[in-house]
């Protein structure tokens, strides 16, 4: 009790003495508590300080001691009255944190939205892509899933001259099917001509142009860049998207000067699947003509729709022919 009310030993001792013998004088009081008289002075200028004692000319020891039921239950009370306003203090330091917490989460929210920006006009998109471009200082990434438009062909070679004389890399991977469509295929020769680096890919999984790994062009629907894009620059979706981007580009493969994917020819058994295919042979009279299963015949056929970007057999003779394969 005495330590919750601020009292010391020396000084409960002292309270107690003068409330049990009030007619005590000094010397009595120094010798209860058992020490010399400078022992006493401390004692009893704590208890004048905290009103447990006060002054009286009628008492032997000039001191008179205060009624615990109003002395002690003053200091109490004060205690009291300090917790409540303690206790206040840190309510309102709880709503002030919690405000700031609200305010903080809301402009999170802002801010992970100002990383992730909708742009549907197509005047504020070009102008976006523009600006990234200009100040972009290392590396490009592209997907490209669309052929390259006569009309904006000389524009698309002024804009990427002007990123490689500044010395930024870039590196571009564009759909196999792109090679059929002869501007396309004279335009990457050229991208690789002014120092790109240009693979190709039977499939890509969305349109997107990453700068210098912190902003991103992602279009809005995956194979289609005319409705609009998402301007990226959240670090974790930066990160994410260029995994993406090195993933395909391990698996595509590079072109040689008269558009042909630059892998190995056809083994002996595609070779020899093609010949009879271009003469109009079934699945099943290649798989008998060959000595061969059905199911190996069409292995063997997947394999190549896939490496030539190939939907239908007519596409697939119509691009092996084209390549010297036959």
């Amino acid at each position: 009790m005495i330590e919750g009310l601020g009292l010391t030993t020396s000084d409960w001792l002292l309270y107690r003495e003068l409330l049990w013998n009030p007619r005590a004088s000094l010397p009595d009081l120094q010798t209860a508590l058992g020490g010399a008289a400078g022992d006493i002075k401390a004692p009893l200028g704590r208890l004048e300080s905290l009103g447990l004692v006060v002054e009286s000319t009628s008492a032997p020891s000039g001191l008179r001691p205060v009624y615990p039921q109003v002395g002690l239950q003053r200091i109490l009370n004060e205690k009291r009255n300090h917790h409540d306003e303690e206790a206040r203090r840190l309510r309102t330091l709880d709503e002030q944190i919690a405000e700031f917490t609200d305010e903080f989460s809301e402009h999170r929210r802002d801010y992970e939205v100002s990383l992730l920006n909708e742009i549907t006009d197509p005047a504020e998109m070009t102008s976006r892509v523009n600006e990234l471009t200009r100040t972009c200082r290392e590396e490009v990434l592209s997907l490209v899933t669309h052929t390259v438009q006569p009309s904006s062909l000389e524009q698309a070679r002024r804009g990427d001259r002007e990123l490689l004389d500044r010395g930024v890399r870039a590196r571009g991977i564009y759909l196999l099917s792109a090679l059929d469509d002869e501007p396309t295929r004279e335009y990457l020769h050229w991208l690789e001509g002014e120092g790109a680096l240009v693979r190709v890919a039977p499939s890509l999984p969305i349109r997107m142009i990453i700068f210098d790994g912190a902003a991103a062009v992602v279009s809005r629907r995956a194979l289609d860049p005319g409705h609009g894009a998402l301007i990226v620059q959240s670090p974790g979706l930066i990160a994410a998207l260029v995994s993406l981007f090195e993933a395909y580009w391990t698996l595509a493969t590079t072109i040689t000067a008269n558009g042909v994917p630059a892998r190995s020819g056809p083994t002996r058994m595609e070779q020899d699947v093609l010949a009879l295919l271009a003469q109009g042979m079934k699945d099943d009279a290649i798989a008998h003509r060959l000595d061969l299963s059905v199911r190996t015949v069409r292995r063997v056929l997947n394999q190549l729709y896939e490496r030539t970007g190939s939907e239908s057999r007519f596409e697939l003779g119509v691009k092996a022919t084209r390549f010297g394969w036959l």
